[in-house]
């Protein structure tokens, strides 16, 4: 490997017991995706750091917040798989990777068997579909969309007591005070040695 594969402190078991599956999901997102348009062409250490690690504390959070036996796991706009992939090698829990491109469901498809992710199933959908058919659902979205404009759509579509739990990458400028129905609970961590990141956790309040 020509990268250094770092693992904060708060991710070593998981690598531990899963670190075939996720170097070798990193070595798919570094040619297959790439070659396929899935992802642009980045960095081996970009893919580890910002694709994988990232990933992984969303697994951390959905741990932490939820009981993964009550509840599904979808993975909203999942592109290559990112975060639930990552999320799916280390759980045992169903996770959908939800998308409205057929190439990417196709890819998906073949990678959930390349890493034999029997919990892992590809789903071509609209987003806003399964927004408003979605209950009992812990929703992950690795793309960086507006928590605002996510509180305010699940306003606007009376989701509330639906039992959701959204976790969404964000920024550190998300400071906001949402006089909503929503709680919003921003989660910072390191994804290296130096650099951290944040997930936003939207929840009924």
């Amino acid at each position: 490997m020509n990268f250094e594969p770092q693992i904060p402190e708060w991710g070593l078991d998981d690598f531990k017991n899963h670190q075939d599956k996720l170097f070798e999901y990193h070595e798919w997102l570094k040619n297959t995706a790439i070659k396929t348009g899935l992802i642009s062409k980045k960095t081996d250490q970009f893919i580890w750091d910002e694709f994988i690690i990232h990933s992984l504390y969303f697994a951390k959070l959905i741990k932490k917040f939820k009981n993964l036996s009550e509840c599904e796991i979808i993975d909203l706009g999942t592109g290559a798989g990112i975060p639930g992939i990552p999320i799916s090698i280390v759980n045992k829990t169903n996770v959908s990777l939800v998308d409205n491109k057929q190439k990417r469901i196709y890819e998906l498809e073949r990678l959930v068997k390349i890493l034999n992710l029997n919990n892992a199933k590809p789903i071509k959908k609209d987003a806003k579909t399964i927004l408003k058919e979605a209950k009992n659902s812990i929703i992950v979205m690795r793309c960086y969309v507006s928590t605002s404009n996510i509180v305010k759509t699940l306003e606007k579509k009376q989701l509330k007591d639906n039992n959701l739990t959204i976790f969404v990458s964000s920024n550190s400028q998300s400071s906001e005070i949402f006089n909503s129905m929503f709680h919003v609970k921003q989660e910072k961590f390191l994804i290296n040695k130096n650099n951290f990141r944040y997930i936003d956790v939207i929840t009924d309040m």
